[in-house]
């Protein structure tokens, strides 16, 4: 009899509990909250996660933000330089003669005080063409005194010679005749390893006092 009732009560705990089970699948469909007591075992209804964030997070969003904007600028930055410098080298090329002219300019040889003054005067009270031609006279005239001097002087292996016209570098300066042609001529200059080779013309003949400054 004992047996009976043990297992009748098995049999009840089992309906309830499938009851119990039936009803809060049914309430966790509709949504409804199920009291414990309408479980016999605890069952748990998962609602929608909210998803919340903390001050750490947006305080990082934001810095992220920050350094996304900077570096985008930056590159904004440095393609306009890019830009303006690939203009710039577009409009240097398009005047290369100017380099030319540049370096020839760079290449004459210095003038004095009075001479400045001169070239400046000229310069900036006659016209372009009046200019070119006081430039050509000048060049003739140059021609003339040159021819002058080649077929007047005799250079010598020895002498002392100054450099009134040749190579820009070496004009002004002076030097010893180290071999003497007709009308060629190698002047060795101080400071320099090889001769200098050059027009007879493109020197004038110095006294030996002069050169060393004894006279006087």
């Amino acid at each position: 009899m004992e047996t009976q009732v043990n297992d009748l009560n098995t049999k009840l705990s089992a309906i309830d509990k499938a009851l119990a089970q039936a009803k809060a699948r049914k309430a966790a469909k509709e949504g409804t909250p199920v009291e414990a007591s309408d479980m016999s075992t605890k069952t748990k209804t998962k609602g929608p996660k909210v998803k919340v964030e903390t001050a750490d997070k947006v305080a990082a969003k934001l810095a992220k933000d920050a350094v996304r904007m900077a570096r985008r600028q930056q590159l904004t930055l440095e393609r306009t330089a890019r830009r303006e410098a690939k203009a710039t080298e577009r409009a240097q090329a398009k005047t290369p003669h100017m380099k030319k002219i540049e370096k020839a300019a760079a290449a004459l040889p210095e003038m004095s005080n009075s001479m400045t003054l001169t070239f400046n005067e000229v310069t900036t009270n006659f016209s372009a063409e009046q200019i070119n031609a006081l430039a050509l006279h000048l060049q003739h005239f140059n021609r003339v005194k040159a021819t002058e001097r080649a077929l007047a002087q005799k250079i010598e292996a020895g002498q002392t010679v100054r450099l009134i016209s040749g190579p820009t570098k070496y004009v002004g300066m002076m030097g010893t005749v180290a071999k003497a042609q007709r009308i060629r001529c190698f002047v060795e200059i101080p400071g320099f390893k090889k001769p200098v080779y050059l027009f007879t013309s493109d020197v004038e003949i110095v006294e030996e006092a002069m050169a060393t400054g004894t006279e006087g």
